[in-house]
């Protein structure tokens, strides 16, 4: 006798992460990086050679976490 398994509702997002896309200076590979809020430098995985970024604004990166509550409210509201 097979045991009758219950479906699976579809998950909300519970949180939201911002990425970014930086292209390298030597070889135009585009990089992506979660929201980089302070300078840095990276390492292209590509040529291998490292160049800095510009950061992001904490403060925008906040506000379009706060509008879309946290990703909740990005949801399609046709699917649920």
């Amino acid at each position: 006798m097979s045991k009758s398994v219950k479906p699976v509702k579809p998950v909300k997002p519970v949180d939201i992460e911002l990425v970014f896309v930086y292209a390298c200076p030597f070889c135009k590979r585009e990089l992506t990086m979660i929201a980089p809020t302070m300078a840095a430098m990276v390492q292209c995985d590509v040529c291998g050679k490292h160049f800095p970024v510009v950061p992001v604004e904490e403060r925008t990166v906040s506000f379009i976490r706060l509008i879309l509550n946290n990703g909740a409210a990005a949801v399609d509201i046709d699917y649920m």
